[in-house]
C-alpha cells in the first residue's frame, strides 16, 4: 500500500506539472501581444535617427585640416567643425559661438559637409546674437538635403523626449557619422543675468529661454537640432549651461522662427524686429521703488496682469539692484560693461564684456510686482512679442 500511494502521488504531481505547463504555454501568446518588445522600440528609434540624419551638416569657416589626428576628436576633446541643420530647402541654421564659426559674419563664405561626406560651400546671410544663431544659404550645386520643420516649442513640456543630432567631436569628419543622443527635456529657464549679486562675477549675456536636456552635447554638436518624436526641431544646441546642473542647453525653436524670415531677407542684426515687453518702468523717489508705467493695452504686460503704478520687485526671482541693472536683467538691447579681469601675476586689467545680447521675441520672463495700495505681491509670467512698428 505505501508503494501504491507513492506511485499515485507521483502521477498526481506529474499531471499537475503538465497542466501548469499547458496553462503557461496558453498564456504566453496573450502576454506577448499585450506588451510590445524592446526590439520594436529599438527599431523605431533607429528608423527615426536614419530619417533625421540627412538634414544635419558639419560647418566651419574654412575646410578643416584633418592631417593631424591629435588636433581633433577624442585626442583633444575638441572639434574643427560645428553642427547645423537644413531648413526651407537651401538654408542652414547653426550656432555662432563655436570655435569653428565664431569668426563668421554676414557675407562670409563657409565650408559644409553633408551626412554622406559630400563637401560644399555656403554664405552667411544673417546673424542674431540674441538667439545665438547664424543663418547660412547653401551655394548653387549643393546636395539636395531634406529640411527639418520647426515645432511649436511653447507646447514642449518637461518630461518630453529629446533627440539630439550633431557632429560630436568631429564624428562626421572622421567617421562619416552623425551622432544621435536620446534623452529628455529636463527643465526650462533663463540664465542668471551678469552682475546681479556681484558686478564682476557670474551670469550670462544670453537673455532668452533655454531648454535643459539630458542628451549628450559635446564640442562639435553646438548648432545641431534637438528634435521631438515627430522629427520636428524643438531647439538648437548651444554651449551655455547652468552652473552645477551638468546638463546641456538649447535655444527654443519659436525664438528661431520669429527672426528666420527677416534673416533670410538679409536684414542686418541691428535692424531685426525687437521684442516688446508691453510696459516701461521708472524709479519713483516718492514711492522709493521702481514702478510700472505705460502698460500697453492688449500687450504682454497687460495680458500678464501688470498695472500702471505697481512696484516692480524682482525679475526671474532676482532682486533689482538699480535701474541700469534692470535693463541688463531684462535684456533691453546689446549692453557692455567695463569690468576688472585677472591678467596674471596678481595684476588686473579693465576690459569690456557683454552683459546682454538683447531680448529675443518669444522670451518667457517671470516678474514679481507689488500692488501699491494693498501691499500684496504677485508673480506673473510675461511672454515678449514683436514690436508693432517693426516690419
Amino acid at each position: 500500500m505505501p508503494q501504491m500511494r507513492w506511485k499515485f502521488a507521483a502521477l498526481s504531481v506529474l499531471a499537475l506539472g503538465i497542466s501548469a505547463a499547458t496553462i503557461s504555454m496558453e498564456a504566453a501568446p496573450a502576454q506577448a501581444q499585450e506588451f510590445p518588445t524592446l526590439k520594436k522600440l529599438q527599431a523605431e528609434r533607429v528608423a527615426l535617427a536614419r530619417k533625421l540624419t540627412p538634414s544635419v551638416v558639419a560647418i566651419a569657416d574654412s575646410r578643416p585640416d584633418l592631417s593631424n589626428p591629435q588636433a581633433t576628436g577624442l585626442a583633444q576633446g575638441a572639434a574643427l567643425a560645428a553642427s547645423g541643420f537644413v531648413v526651407d530647402e537651401e538654408y542652414v541654421v547653426t550656432n555662432f559661438e563655436s570655435a569653428a564659426t565664431n569668426n563668421l559674419e554676414p557675407g562670409s563664405s563657409c565650408w559644409l559637409m553633408a551626412h554622406d561626406g559630400k563637401e560644399f560651400t555656403g554664405k552667411v546671410v544673417g546673424k542674431d546674437k540674441r538667439n545665438l544663431m547664424l543663418l547660412v544659404k547653401m551655394d548653387e550645386g549643393h546636395p539636395k538635403l531634406p529640411s527639418l520643420k520647426l515645432a511649436n516649442s511653447d507646447k514642449v513640456e518637461v518630461g518630453s523626449t529629446a533627440l539630439a543630432l550633431g557632429n560630436t567631436l568631429d564624428s562626421l569628419l572622421i567617421d562619416r557619422q552623425i551622432s544621435f543622443s536620446f534623452g529628455t527635456v529636463s527643465g526650462f529657464y533663463r540664465f542668471e543675468p551678469i552682475g546681479v549679486i556681484n558686478p564682476d562675477e557670474g551670469g550670462d549675456p544670453y537673455r532668452g529661454n533655454v531648454f535643459e536636456v539630458d542628451t549628450a552635447i559635446h564640442a562639435g554638436d553646438h548648432g545641431g537640432p534637438i528634435c521631438n518624436l515627430d522629427g520636428e526641431v524643438i531647439a538648437m544646441m548651444c554651449p551655455h549651461w547652468m552652473a552645477g546642473r551638468h546638463m546641456g542647453c538649447a535655444v527654443p525653436s519659436n525664438q528661431i522662427a520669429a527672426v528666420l524670415p527677416q534673416l533670410k531677407k538679409g536684414v542686418k542684426e541691428d535692424d531685426l524686429a525687437q521684442a516688446s515687453l508691453g510696459f516701461k518702468a521708472k524709479y519713483s523717489k516718492e514711492a522709493g521703488a521702481i514702478i510700472v508705467t505705460d502698460v500697453t493695452p492688449g500687450g504682454p504686460a497687460d495680458k500678464a496682469g501688470l498695472k500702471n503704478g505697481m512696484h516692480l520687485m524682482r525679475v526671474d526671482n532676482y532682486k533689482i539692484p538699480s535701474m541700469p541693472r534692470l535693463k541688463e536683467m531684462l535684456g533691453i538691447g546689446f549692453i557692455e560693461r567695463e569690468v576688472e579681469m585677472e591678467s596674471g601675476f596678481g595684476r588686473k586689467r579693465k576690459t569690456k564684456v557683454a552683459v546682454s545680447y538683447g531680448l529675443p521675441i518669444g522670451t518667457h520672463i517671470q516678474l514679481t510686482v507689488k500692488d501699491a495700495e494693498s501691499g500684496r505681491e504677485k508673480t506673473v509670467d510675461l511672454i515678449t512679442v514683436q514690436k508693432e512698428d517693426d516690419f
